[in-house]
């Protein structure tokens, strides 16, 4: 048997046992997918649930990906490092000031150029172009200052140039622990959230697979019983309050992670944000009472002693329960007074009723209804 022959027989002997192994993984892949979908039936009755496993997932996945993008390999050398190419590591120094050069120089392991970076530092200053008096006189200014003072000057331009852009903590900042940027540019636009689970879990392996569903159930567990009747006061069908509550959760720093693809998937959103969410930083509880006039016992508690992420989800809960009750109130009495808008001329002739009779306009006003629908026996 001759070399060709066995180079042959060894390439058919591999591809026949890659395909073996392909076979073999996508029966795997079925199993697994079978046994998950047997196991996570139960979220198609439970939307709540179903949402809060989807956004866990993604956070699974975000750790998951974390712990093994960059896996470090024992005596690992970067391929472009000078000293892996045989050549000695190139040197570099700044130098300060002529005539003092720094104690230690830094090494950095990259392929030194053969440019004479030195060519342009022999040069006189009469080869430099002139420059004009202006530039010159604020140089020479510049000149008496320390080190030091430059430092302190960069220091504070450098703090007044970041407080110009006051940076809210709140505002469309994402919910605290529940963020996941690269999941989510994987899922955004999915329809069928249980289905998207169950495709996700099938591409992990067996141990992955069991230790989520184990750390999702108890979590979930735990949410529930926590708020069992979480946004309660909410109409899922009302979709002008779904958007209200969506936007002050964006303005109080709870953003939900994903947008939503209708009013439906806004609702679970909200509740599976809600469920996940570790609750304020302290700056975010800091930004919350700062410049208020009047502080509310419940952010003073959270600001002034330590508080479970359950205090801070029973806070926002109060507090946009009773922000939108305040909301209809102020709508109810807009709507009312429209009710009571005359015409100028109309009213000025029920004033002069009103005084005739010696009654209050709205009395004199239900009188006149009164009188005319006993009139007409309706």
């Amino acid at each position: 048997m001759n070399e060709k022959t066995v180079i042959e027989e060894s390439r058919a002997w591999e591809k026949e046992r890659i395909e073996k192994e392909k076979i073999r993984l996508r029966k795997e892949q079925a199993e697994n997918r079978t046994w998950i979908k047997n196991k996570l039936k139960w979220l198609n009755k439970e939307p709540r649930a179903a949402f809060f496993h989807f956004f866990y997932l993604a956070l699974y996945f975000e750790k998951f990906r974390g712990a093994g993008a960059f896996p470090e390999v024992e005596n690992h050398v970067n391929p472009l490092l000078q000293s892996a190419l045989g050549g000695p590591p190139l040197n570099l120094a700044i130098v300060q000031t002529p005539g003092q050069q720094p104690e230690k120089m830094a090494t950095l392991g990259v392929i030194a150029s053969t440019f004479d970076f030195s060519s342009n530092q022999n040069k006189s200053e009469s080869d430099a172009p002139e420059s004009p008096k202006s530039s010159v006189k604020s140089e020479e200014n510049s000149l008496l200052l320390s080190h030091s003072d430059k430092q302190e000057n960069i220091a504070i331009d450098l703090e007044n140039f970041l407080g110009t852009f006051n940076v809210s903590t709140l505002k469309n900042q994402p919910a605290n622990g529940v963020s996941f940027p690269v999941f989510a540019n994987k899922i955004t636009g999915v329809q069928d959230i249980t289905g998207c689970i169950i495709n996700t879990l099938s591409d992990f392996d067996t141990k992955n697979i069991i230790n989520f569903l184990r750390e999702a159930s108890k979590v979930w567990t735990r949410a529930q019983e926590d708020f069992q009747q979480a946004f309660s006061w909410m109409d899922i069908k009302n979709e002008e309050q779904c958007i209200w509550v969506w936007n002050t959760m964006k303005n109080k720093g709870v953003s939900p992670p994903l947008n939503p693809l209708n009013n439906f998937q806004r609702w679970y959103f909200i509740c599976a944000t809600f469920d996940l969410w570790n609750g304020w930083t302290d700056e975010q509880v800091k930004e919350l009472t700062k410049d208020h006039k009047k502080i509310s016992q419940q952010r003073l508690e959270l600001r002034d002693s330590p508080c479970t992420p359950q205090k801070h989800k029973a806070v926002l809960m109060d507090e946009l329960e009773k922000a939108w009750k305040m909301k209809l109130g102020r709508k109810t009495i807009k709507n009312h007074n429209a009710e009571l808008i005359l015409p100028a001329k109309i009213k000025k002739k029920l004033r002069k009723l009103s005084v005739h009779y010696n009654m209050s306009e709205s009395d004199m006003m239900a009188s006149l209804i009164e009188s005319e629908y006993v009139r007409n026996n309706l």
